[in-house]
């Protein structure tokens, strides 16, 4: 039987496929039942490892002005009409960051939505005189 090429002495159990170095038990690394020298093996998981993985690709994210938010909440003061500001600002943003632009349509649709409880329960108490406005004497 043959020694080892880097343990004289020691009965070598394979060779070598890349090389054909005889190897012992030791030395020898086993990969889809291929046997290789230590040398090899390490040429062959250093050149795997140089290969750059690539890593998850995430969209750039674009700064995006603060006034966008205004556009959002200002129709507040102008009859509620805030999911068409969310719907504008979305619209204009959704390629330079995706998570605020949705962020924006989101509250305009929420804020919208509170408007319209507030009004209607506005509208209840009016008709059913809990609350009384006082409307200036002419």
């Amino acid at each position: 039987m043959a020694d080892c090429s880097y343990h004289p002495g020691k009965d070598a159990v394979g060779a070598c496929v890349s090389c054909g170095k005889m190897v012992c038990i030791a030395c020898r690394t086993e990969l889809q039942d291929k046997v290789y020298c230590p040398a090899c093996a390490n040429k062959l998981f250093v050149a795997r490892s140089d290969v750059p993985v690539p890593a998850t690709t995430t969209p750039a994210v674009k700064p995006v002005s603060g006034a966008w938010w205004l556009l959002v909440i200002l129709p507040l003061l102008f009859g509620g009409w805030c999911w068409i500001g969310g719907i504008i600002a979305w619209a204009v943003n959704k390629d330079k960051d995706p998570k605020k632009a949705k962020s924006m349509l989101i509250w305009g649709i929420v804020l919208t939505v509170i408007y319209m409880v507030l009004l209607t329960i506005f509208i209840i108490l009016v008709v059913a005189g809990f609350l009384i406005l006082e409307l200036p004497q002419m």
